[in-house]
């Protein structure tokens, strides 16, 4: 599918821009360390939850060549040293960015097989079978 032409942003929107990928970015490591902790117990989340986390992240990957677009459009224009330098920082955050949102649709994919509605779904022997392999831990 093609993509969109994005509605560009005059460079006096730098400011705004760099705080909405300073905001998202923080917002990403949160839901990484929340969950890196769900790998250890995959079973405390549902079937919606995991899902909603793959559409909405996946999303947002999708969507970050608009921002790296506008950071390359912006690059030509004649520009500040403040400029310069908050869309220095904008392309680092969006390197960190892009690396967590892999992080965290690599983790959503990998549990999507082991959420409660998983377990439950299980016979006795499978679930049994499954701790006994390490494919789920036992909850304790």
């Amino acid at each position: 599918m093609p993509r969109p032409t994005p509605n560009w942003q005059p460079l006096s929107m730098l400011p705004m821009m760099a705080d909405m990928v300073s905001g998202m970015l923080d917002e990403v490591n949160t839901q990484l360390q929340v969950l890196r902790q769900a790998q250890e117990k995959p079973h405390v989340l549902d079937d919606y939850t995991v899902g909603r986390v793959i559409k909405v992240y996946g999303e947002q990957q999708d969507f970050l060549w608009v921002y790296e677009a506008q950071m390359e459009r912006w690059q030509q224009e004649s520009l500040t040293a403040t400029q310069r330098q908050q869309i220095e920082q904008m392309g680092q955050q969006l390197a960190q960015l892009k690396s967590g949102l892999i992080e965290i649709l690599e983790i959503a994919h990998d549990i999507k097989g082991q959420t409660i509605e998983a377990v439950l779904g299980k016979s006795d022997e499978e679930l049994a079978l499954d701790v006994l392999l390490g494919k789920i831990k036992p909850p304790i």
